[in-house]
């Protein structure tokens, strides 16, 4: 078959539901990894979707989240204008067999035959059109009746990646094989064993099979999860999915199925691909300095070496450090070793068991229509700086504690108070007391830039009724 002819039942689901705690503090809760520009001016998200689009178009994709990042990714695929791009929310975290589950019912439902392909979104990978050539050949073998699993050909003895042993070969060619075995995360000694062995292959997390083939296998081996989205339509509530979901296992596809099925197959990559796990493997991917030294920001080293300094809007200075990482948000640094840049994710627990709000939200947050950073705060109040977009306007809203003061800095406001309308130009204030509609609108060519102040008992952002909204945004009817 011809490639166009291979693909045209291929479709895709983008697994997009982690936090990346590794990345601390610039990923948070409310702004994870998946969504981050870590490799230039795209988000992981969009360069995962750009990536596969040769052979798998919009329309044939879909992204699976959870409930608690569906604005943010939404908002991301929003930037990108690729909002036909259906999102499908879990209501809880299940692992990636519930997720794949979950897709594999939904497009069942509308090409039995089809076949799918899973991808993590938060994956860096150099060699595209070699990437493209490697899923035509697993899409071949999925025709064949094997589940595909992707291997990435090692370039060291890593121990932070599961393998995948290659069994006998199913082509003439030996790019394909059958897969002997999976081996959980090995110690330093298996895994320069792996390496000289030739046979062993980091494990991708990327897989491609039939639809019938993939459902076949969750209900031999996974019945219980089979089970429960045989239940499943395409117009069930969020309630009836949380109802699916209440007492599913927390398992990955790998263990659940590919370490026991039969019938699967591993195809080999040699694709300069990296899973960016955390800063330690964001060092590799840049280019260094003589030193060894990563520089992204603001930074002025002497004498350091081997060392990663990642830095937003502060200067940062470091002298004579060794395999040191320096990461600097407007809130919250990390310094720690780069042998210990896994364990960030354990320093991030600890952090959200004290509540640290750094753990949650940036300073600055984007919206839809553009965006807000925390200024000041304290007991009564907050102070925002708010920018509106040209042409943008934020939703219909009110709130029931707290009122806003408006003072325009810059281009030209039209705010909407109750029911009368204002045009502010800079140096011009609004009031906006608690329990009022109000809408602030940009109605220019060029940014519009406030300072809102907050006063009331209560801040937070939860305290918000919305009558209209120009996006995807859930409407309350005010009481």
């Amino acid at each position: 078959m011809n490639a166009s002819g291979e693909t045209t039942s291929l479709f895709g689901v983008i697994l997009a539901g982690g936090v990346g705690a590794r990345f601390w503090p610039l990923s948070r809760a409310a702004y994870p990894k998946q969504v981050l520009r870590l490799l230039g001016t795209e988000s992981m998200l969009h360069a995962t979707i750009r990536r596969i689009l040769p052979l798998i178009p919009a329309e044939r994709l879909a992204v699976v989240t959870n409930a608690e990042q569906a604005d943010v990714i939404r908002l991301d695929l929003h930037h990108y204008n690729l909002t036909d791009i259906p999102l499908w929310l879990e209501p809880q975290r299940k692992n990636t067999a519930a997720a794949v589950a979950l897709a594999a019912c939904r497009f069942y439902s509308c090409s039995p035959d089809a076949c799918l392909a899973v991808f993590p979104a938060d994956h860096y990978i150099q060699d595209e059109p070699a990437f493209l050539m490697g899923l035509l050949q697993g899409l071949r073998l999925a025709h064949r009746g094997y589940l595909v699993t992707f291997g990435i050909q090692p370039t060291r003895p890593e121990t932070g990646y599961g393998y995948i042993k290659a069994g006998e070969p199913l082509d003439a060619n030996g790019t394909s094989f059958q897969s002997a075995a999976f081996i959980e995360k090995p110690d330093l000694n298996r895994a320069q064993a792996f390496l000289q062995a030739g046979s062993y292959y980091w494990n991708s997390g990327i897989f491609l099979f039939r639809l019938p083939d993939i459902l076949q296998a969750l209900q031999n081996f996974l019945p219980e999860i089979y089970q429960k989205f045989a239940q499943l339509k395409d117009d069930d509530t969020p309630a009836r999915l949380g109802e699916i979901y209440q007492d599913l296992p927390d398992i990955s596809l790998d263990h659940g199925i590919m370490e026991k099925a039969p019938n699967v197959a591993v195809v080999p990559l040699n694709v300069g691909w990296s899973d960016v796990g955390s800063w330690g493997a964001l060092h590799d991917l840049f280019p260094q300095d003589g030193r060894g030294n990563v520089q992204l920001g603001r930074t002025i080293d002497q004498g350091s070496r081997d060392c990663l300094f990642f830095t937003q809007d502060r200067l940062v200075a470091t002298l004579g450090l060794d395999n040191i990482i320096v990461v600097d948000t407007p809130d919250a640094t990390l310094v720690c070793h780069r042998q210990q840049a896994q364990q960030v994710k354990d320093l991030v627990r600890m952090l959200e068991e004290k509540d640290c709000v750094e753990t949650k939200q940036h300073l600055t947050v984007e919206r839809p229509w553009g965006s807000y950073t925390v200024k000041d705060s304290g007991p009564g109040y907050k102070v925002k700086q708010v920018v509106v977009a040209p042409g943008k306007r934020l939703s219909l809203q009110l709130h029931n504690i707290r009122a806003e003061h408006w003072v325009v800095v810059q281009g030209t406001a039209l705010a909407t108070v109750g029911k009368q309308q204002h045009r502010l130009a800079a140096n011009e204030s609004i009031y906006v007391p608690p329990q009022t509609a109000h809408r602030l609108e940009n109605p220019g060519t060029d940014p519009l830039v406030i300072i809102e102040v907050q006063t009331g008992p209560y801040l937070e952002e939860d305290d918000i009724v919305r009558l209209e909204d120009d996006f995807w945004r859930e409407v309350t009817a005010a009481n």
